[in-house]
């Protein structure tokens, strides 16, 4: 039998590492499937590395999040824009009912007397309250006179205003949300104010005090007196 099958060159014929042939019996059965011939570094492929792969998904990763927050910056300002420009549209029909006033100031001579217990200045009639109700309660009851809350648009009104004695009255100056400013009751921002201090407006519901300036409290709170204002018939 070995003449029939001879070796192939370069193999031992007792080398384990030989071809199988027919009739050949080997100690490892492992090493048929393998042929001696190829090199073992050859036959035993290595997997490919994940090395670039993980850092091109890592990068990629990196580069989602930054863009994230990329829009979230650009919807922060465009929020940010829309919110002043709101604002600036706000300060702007300030000035216009300002300037209407003061036109209209311009004709008082021309109006008609206010109603008993009401006062006029500017074109406005006024009515200082003798009893004491809630920010809600002094609108409601305003409402009822067909005028508002006082609206406060210059240091002469203020000064009109200023109560003589030791009392607090309600005025038309709320803070309103979700922006958490203060707007007068008929949607305008102030283009004029008169705060106490800093931590004047912390509040929801201001008041005038009794030295002229501005203060806030609770919108529930009993303890102010209200001045209504309405226009004066010209």
């Amino acid at each position: 039998m070995e003449g029939k099958y001879p070796p192939i060159q370069g193999l031992g014929s007792g080398s384990s590492s030989s071809l199988c042939v027919p009739g050949t019996v080997l100690e490892d059965p492992v090493h048929c499937l393998m042929p001696a011939a190829f090199p073992s570094a050859q036959w035993d492929q290595k997997l490919p590395q994940d090395g670039p792969w993980k850092f091109f998904c890592q990068a990629m990763t990196l580069v989602l999040l930054l863009l994230v927050l990329i829009l979230g910056v650009v919807l922060a300002e465009v929020v940010q824009g829309l919110a002043d420009a709101g604002h600036q549209r706000d300060i702007m029909w300030g000035e216009v009912f300002r300037q209407t006033e003061a036109m209209r100031a311009g004709n008082e001579s021309s109006c008609e007397p206010c109603h008993e217990n009401w006062t006029a200045f500017q074109g406005s009639c006024y009515q200082f309250s003798t009893e004491r109700k809630s920010w809600f309660q002094a609108r409601d009851y305003c409402t009822e006179k067909n005028a508002h809350l006082v609206i406060i648009n210059s240091q002469a009104e203020q000064k009109f205003l200023s109560p003589k004695g030791n009392n607090h009255y309600w005025i038309g100056l709320r803070k309103q949300y979700p922006q958490g400013i203060y707007k007068w009751q008929d949607g305008s921002v102030p283009t004029f104010i008169n705060w106490r201090d800093t931590t004047s407006s912390e509040y929801d519901c201001a008041y005038l005090m009794n030295l002229g300036s501005w203060f806030s409290s609770s919108c529930y709170t009993y303890w102010y007196y209200w001045i209504c204002e309405k226009p004066q018939v010209c």
